[in-house]
């Protein structure tokens, strides 16, 4: 949960709106497609590659969207990394957000 934080931290001093998700709170999975909806640019935090089920959902739901995906690390599932945009670091994340290229 520590690099969430800290990423959050970070988009805040460079003034980036963001939409964490650091756990499912009382609108369950429905809050959290609801951030996909609200979101230009989806990017999951996973550290060692891992996704669970409720994420690969989300990604899922994203691709349908027509979302850019990135994730901090490689996924270690090749379907599901296939639907991602590609892997950012966290400074380079936020140098997209801000417009320049990573």
């Amino acid at each position: 949960m520590h690099e969430i934080e800290e990423l959050e931290c970070r988009l805040k001093e460079e003034n980036i709106k963001c939409e964490i998700s650091k756990k499912v709170n009382g609108l369950g999975i429905l809050g959290c497609l609801k951030k996909v909806d609200d979101a230009d640019i989806v990017y999951v935090v996973n550290p060692q590659g891992y996704v669970g089920k409720s994420v690969s959902f989300d990604l899922g739901y994203a691709y349908a969207k027509n979302k850019s995906i990135f994730v901090m690390n490689p996924v270690d599932d090749p379907p599901i990394m296939n639907l991602t945009n590609g892997v950012l670091s966290p400074k380079a994340l936020i140098e997209l957000l801000k417009g320049s290229d990573p």
